[in-house]
């Protein structure tokens, strides 16, 4: 057999393989045996960044909870939405995690932070960031605040 032809089947051979390969990798979604559920508690629900149970967390004015990419503060007393503010928890200044709240202000504590701080309502206290933190909506169901 020539170089040539043998090459050639060998093409063919691999993209057959490949191919059969591929196709017994992409299921239909009704596999008997389903992977693991989720992990510990609830998570966020469909389109939520977090959810927060508010008979157990976050009870008091001034604490904050920083998770999966949101800042959350209470601001006031009561369960309303308005009670809370949520932002996104990177800094504007250098993408760092901010790293808590103190005194009033969102802190950007981080080694690469330079010690930015953000007012409650997401705008910059203090540089070097010049941009204000995105803000998310929240919603509160009883006890269950959740941030979209």
């Amino acid at each position: 057999m020539e170089r040539r032809n043998f090459l050639s089947s060998m093409g063919i051979t691999l993209a057959i393989a490949c191919t059969g390969g591929l196709a017994a990798c992409g299921g239909k979604g009704d596999d008997p045996t389903p992977g693991p559920g989720p992990g510990p508690g609830p998570g966020p629900g469909p389109g939520a960044k977090l959810t927060v149970n508010l008979a157990t967390q976050i009870p008091n004015v001034g604490d904050a909870i920083i998770s999966n990419g949101v800042v959350l503060v209470r601001t006031n007393t009561g369960n309303a939405a308005a009670s809370f503010a949520a932002f996104t928890s990177t800094c504007t200044h250098m993408g760092c995690t901010l790293s808590g709240v103190s005194g009033g202000k969102i802190e950007c504590g981080s080694a690469c932070g330079h010690g930015s701080k953000f007012n409650l309502d997401g705008t910059v206290s203090n540089g070097p960031a010049t941009t204000a933190l995105a803000k998310y909506t929240v919603e509160v169901n009883g006890t269950t605040l959740t941030v979209k």
